[in-house]
């Protein structure tokens, strides 16, 4: 690909930086070379055990922080009907996500879906069905339910991939996106942004040709059974689902500016360089709904560094929500609602750090959790059913499915629809300056339900850090 170039530029000409994803003030010509790159690792994994794929980059131009990662994935015999997760896609099927540069880890993130599924809150519903349906499987879209009962005003909410729903109200994944036993080559393939694995890349490009080491990507799969696709009503559970081993690739753009020697002058001018960038670390611990009614006190830990938010989740036994349920493992349950069905029973919440606390008084309104959430990550776009199971209005209807289950079913009656309050993320902008010995307290208190009991207490937290290219050599550390 070309853009318009001027004539040839000066020898004085100051070459711009091109690490920064920015608007260059220069008008260059640009050229984009396109790799297919085949894994140079690669193992399928086990029913209980992790897969596993690495793929190597070329030292060679500007890597684009848009390069795709191709996945597609083929159930067992009896499976005729699978879909992906509407709320977080292929990315469930990632486990794990690291970038390394030598032996040295650039981005490194566990139960990276889990992240993958707050951001995808943050996109607009209408990309969602009219973009990230076709590219990565994500289509958490809303319409209104309307039946033959329904006059003017429709009653309830489905979720929306643009299909009718059939004459027994269910509203099923496009033909063209279920996965099939009966060919791999009748299964979708689909893609995930090289930035939205490592969001290092969501501000910096890397310049590869000025690395001397080698450049890996290594991705660590669910395991088979259970936990990377779901399955429409009435079929079993427990069923594998194998990696297209013919259609994992890797879509690596590089980047080439200039139409002589700017891109040598670059790398003459730019011997020792450094450039800060965002990692995030999980701590996950267990727990239950009676610790939880209790109030608990657990530390994150991140002593001595530079930490600007924290993302708090409550994830769900995963024995009880794997592939029939309709989405999957990465929910965040809320807890449950009083008699009158408006208020999670004896919510609190707060952050200590530095000997202060985050919130003068502990947030207990699910309205202000949701504003702090808002300032920390931007605007969510999932109802206020989605995020505490409250209101009246905008709850899913009994009468309505999707692929066959139930979307009304309350959180507490079981994991078939489950979508309201499923959506209960908690973000912190945190505003204390770096963190220190003691690291950061997370005091949350709540009555969740123990039908469906959340096992798990899963905190995200973001931190800075520095790279340093210094003559080919990478170096990174804490900032």
């Amino acid at each position: 690909m070309e853009v318009d170039s001027s004539a040839s530029s000066p020898t004085n000409e100051v070459i711009p930086n091109f690490i920064k994803l920015d608007q260059i003030p220069v008008n260059y010509i640009q050229q984009v070379e396109t790799d297919l790159l085949e894994p140079v690792v690669f193992n399928q994994g086990g029913t209980t055990s992790d897969g596993f794929t690495r793929f190597t980059l070329q030292n060679k131009g500007f890597l684009h922080s848009h390069s795709k990662l191709f996945i597609s994935l083929q159930p067992a015999a009896s499976v005729t009907d699978g879909y992906v997760p509407p709320h977080v896609g292929i990315g469930q099927v990632i486990k794990k996500a690291v970038f390394k540069v030598g032996n040295k880890v650039l981005n490194e993130l566990d139960e990276w879906a889990g992240l993958f599924a707050i951001k995808s809150s943050l996109i607009t519903n209408e990309v969602q069905l009219e973009r990230e349906q076709y590219t990565t499987g994500r289509v958490f879209n809303k319409g209104f339910a309307y039946n033959d009962g329904s006059n003017v005003n429709a009653s309830s909410v489905l979720l929306d991939n643009g299909m009718e729903p059939d004459d027994a109200n269910d509203v099923e994944s496009p033909n063209w996106a279920k996965f099939t036993h009966v060919s791999s080559d009748e299964c979708p393939t689909y893609q995930l942004d090289l930035s939205d694995l490592f969001p290092f890349l969501k501000v910096n490009q890397l310049p590869l040709y000025m690395m001397d080491e080698a450049i890996n990507i290594e991705l660590t799969f669910q395991p088979t059974k259970d936990y990377r696709l779901q399955i429409a009503a009435g079929q079993g559970p427990n069923q594998e689902m194998n990696i297209v081993r013919n259609d994992l690739k890797f879509c690596a753009d590089y980047i080439f500016y200039g139409a002589t020697d700017q891109m040598e002058r670059y790398k003459q001018a730019n011997q020792d360089m450094s450039f800060t960038f965002v990692d995030y670390r999980v701590i996950e611990h267990t727990t239950n709904a009676t610790k939880l009614a209790g109030g608990i006190i657990q530390n994150l830990g991140m002593a001595n560094r530079q930490v600007p938010r924290v993302l708090v989740t409550f994830p769900v036994d995963s024995a009880t929500y794997n592939e029939d349920s309709i989405l999957g493992q990465y929910v965040s349950r809320c807890p449950q609602v009083n008699a009158s069905g408006n208020k999670p029973q004896n919510t609190e919440y707060n952050i200590r750090y530095n000997d202060r606390f985050e919130f003068t008084s502990d947030v207990d309104n699910t309205a202000r959790l949701m504003s702090t959430f808002t300032e920390s990550e931007g605007v969510p776009y999932v109802s206020r059913t989605d995020f505490s199971d409250e209101g009246v209005f905008g709850k899913y209807s009994d009468v309505f499915k999707y692929n066959g289950r139930v979307l009304g079913n309350a959180p507490a009656d079981g994991p078939g629809g489950s979508i309201q309050g499923h959506f209960f993320n908690i973000g912190t902008k945190l505003t204390n300056g770096r963190v220190g010995q003691r690291g950061i307290e997370l005091h949350i208190k709540g009555s969740w339900s123990a039908t469906v009991p959340v096992n798990k207490l899963r905190a995200y937290c973001e931190y800075m850090r520095i790279a340093r290219l210094t003559n080919g050599m990478m170096e990174i550390f804490n900032a």
